[in-house]
């Protein structure tokens, strides 16, 4: 291989066009590669071993295989030691190649799902957990992508199921499939349209937890991030944004990947989110996870702020104290200030950041601002006392509002006045207009989410859900009430309670879409789904299963003499890698002399055409897969959804 690195390089040092003065410029071949010029074209084809290496027949045609060559050349094994490869591109790599110009996918199956029965949690309890994570060349991938025919339609209501009759593009959906191929036929109907997707990948760990492989390879897990991100992009509206939850062990290199996939300047900014106390550190103690979030377009952004959740703890004790006191505002305002301090002190409630709001008229809460301007230069004119009739006192450097703005709130009841003209006068600020904004920090002890899971399902059910009450806060901030927010690793569903419930709270009409594989999807994900749905209704669908129900065969079997006879199947069916057709015999010998199960059963799996691990929508008709009308009506009435109407 070095010598054909070589080779190559002294061909294409010859011409003046991509070499000078003996040194490539591994730049401008690059560039006239992607643009299909025709120079470099052929002088590759008169050359025998590049046209061996980068062409390929098709019937009577010659096809340049361009990602090929693009790789070879920006290969860390052509021109060692050059630095021309990364002169524009500085960014991860995989296997010696940057991640932007890897084409390859990371397919992630379970054998089986490591489900925790109820009340278990200590990791020798755990049923071990087996992935294989195929990873495709770009030139093996033909039809993978292609929207796939859907299955098993059920609309589900708190209380009871019924087949959908019509679908509404604001349905609230939860499809079980791999999320790769499951976005890709998303992005048939929902390209450009989903306000906010959340999502919680593995954390690549090495630790096996609940549900996924939590134990990729470092190069494997970020090919198989980046290919999911890069059409999870797709689907983000000009003002979509994307948060997605991760740990220290992978958080730097998504940093960098999601620069290189959304563009750094679309980088929003990042949550802290302090979740646990580490007693056992062995240097510093991690009791945090980050968030980062991103935008398709950071400039389309509006400022994010919301009325405060702080705030309304006042108004609510305000309120209370109103019932009591009646309209004795000293009274109340006593007795709120007492209130306020015994809050803080005792850590019931987070008031940072509202507990000045503590004075009280007939209007009810407020706090005075402070009039004065931060530096000279502030307005200057003059305020006549109501009772006095002389000019007030002037702050050292100006009002820091103008005159019309002190008229105005005068007007209204909202100016606090001194007991004479020796008192700076000033606007009062009532506690209803307080805003919040997202922070970058947020505290909850993540063991407060289990429970409450466990407390709605009645056992425990999961390991680790996300916080629904960060969930909350974020879809609240970043989205309007009539949006689409997506979750393509659902896991629990904690996604789908928290848009439910800012849903009942506000009234709003906010929709999910939920992608899971996992078989836990029926006994965790809907049943979570269904207590919390309210009067509004989930449709259920799944990737029709093509190749994958031979995947799940060959995953349950257990003995040699089981896989040998899948080996019979595999053979005989219609899912064989194209590459191994009219080798069936020599294929079968092989197998057959295979003795070790697990090696055996990943032979059988690399056998298995990838292309058609789920049934392609456009071959719904073909009577062998025995897809039911009804499936093969909703299917098409599901890829037929528009906004604002159902087809």
């Amino acid at each position: 291989m070095n010598d054909l690195y070589r080779h190559i390089q002294s061909l294409l040092d010859a011409d003046p066009a991509f070499g000078a003065g003996g040194r490539l410029l591994r730049n401008s071949v690059l560039e006239a590669a992607r643009r299909l010029d025709a120079r470099l074209l052929q002088l590759l084809l008169a050359d025998s071993r590049a046209r061996q290496y980068f062409f390929r027949p098709v019937q009577d045609i010659t096809v340049f295989d361009v990602n090929r060559f693009t790789r070879f050349i920006a290969s860390s094994r052509f021109l060692p030691g050059s630095l021309t490869a990364f002169k524009n591109k500085i960014g991860l790599t995989v296997n010696e190649e940057l991640i932007a110009e890897n084409n390859s996918v990371v397919l992630a199956f379970p054998y089986k799902d490591a489900v925790l029965p109820g009340g278990q949690t200590r990791e020798n309890d755990r049923h071990n957990e087996l992935f294989f994570h195929e990873t495709l060349d770009a030139e093996r991938i033909d039809r993978l992508f292609e929207p796939k025919a859907l299955i098993r339609w059920t609309r589900l209501f708190r209380e009871n199921d019924e087949k959908p009759q019509r679908l509404s593009y604001n349905d609230n959906f939860l499809i079980k499939g791999n999320n790769l191929i499951t976005l890709h036929s998303l992005k048939a109907v929902y390209a450009g349209k989903i306000k906010l997707i959340y999502i919680d990948p593995p954390y690549n760990t090495g630790k096996d937890s609940f549900g996924y492989n939590d134990g990729f390879s470092h190069s494997t897990w970020l090919t198989f991030m980046k290919n999911r991100l890069e059409v999870a992009r797709t689907l983000l509206r000009g003002d979509g944004v994307i948060f997605i939850s991760i740990d220290i062990n992978e958080q730097a290199y998504l940093k960098v990947l999601c620069d290189e996939i959304f563009g750094r300047a679309n980088f929003v900014g990042e949550i802290i989110w302090e979740t646990a106390t580490d007693n056992n550190a062995t240097q510093i103690s991690m009791e945090h996870e980050y968030v980062l979030c991103y935008a398709r377009n950071k400039t389309a952004l509006p400022k994010w702020q919301r009325p405060s959740e702080k705030a309304q703890i006042i108004i609510n004790r305000y309120r209370a104290l109103k019932k009591t006191f009646g309209a004795d505002t000293d009274k109340i305002e006593k007795e709120l200030r007492k209130w306020i301090n015994n809050v803080k002190k005792s850590n019931r409630h987070d008031l940072s950041g509202v507990s000045h709001y503590c004075y009280v008229d007939d209007k009810g809460v407020f706090y005075p601002g402070n009039s004065a301007n931060t530096r000279p230069g502030g307005y200057d004119f003059d305020i006549i006392h109501p009772t006095t009739k002389k000019v007030c006192r002037k702050p050292a450097n100006g009002y820091r509002w103008p005159e019309t703005t002190f008229w105005r709130a005068a007007e209204k009841g909202d100016v606090l006045w001194g007991v004479d003209e020796t008192t700076v006068p000033r606007i009062k600020k009532r506690i209803e207009t307080a805003t919040e904004l997202l922070k970058g920090y947020y505290y909850e002890d993540n063991r407060k989410s289990t429970r409450a899971l466990t407390g709605l399902m009645g056992k425990k059910v999961f390991e680790n859900p996300k916080s629904v009450n960060l969930l909350k806060k974020i879809i609240s901030f970043a989205s309007d009430e009539n949006d689409i927010i997506l979750d393509f690793f659902a896991g629990s569903g904690s996604t789908a309670q928290a848009v439910l419930e800012l849903n009942a709270e506000s009234g709003g009409r906010r929709s999910f879409i939920l992608c899971e594989q996992m078989d836990y999807i029926e006994d965790v994900t809907l049943a979570r789904i269904r207590r919390v749905l309210g009067r509004e209704s989930l449709v259920y669908m799944e990737l029709a299963p093509g190749a994958r129900k031979l995947v799940d065969k060959i995953a349950a079997a257990t003995t040699l003499p089981r896989l040998r006879k899948l080996a019979d199947e595999v053979l005989a069916g219609p899912f064989l890698y194209y590459g191994a057709a009219h080798k069936e015999e020599e294929i079968l010998s092989l197998l057959r002399g295979e003795s070790d199960p697990e090696n055996l059963r990943q032979m059988l799996l690399a056998l298995l055409d990838q292309n058609m691990l789920y049934i392609p929508r456009d071959e719904m008709a073909d009577g062998d897969w025995a897809l039911t009308d009804e499936d093969k009506k909703l299917t098409d009435q599901f890829y037929r959804l528009q906004a604002h109407g159902t087809e």
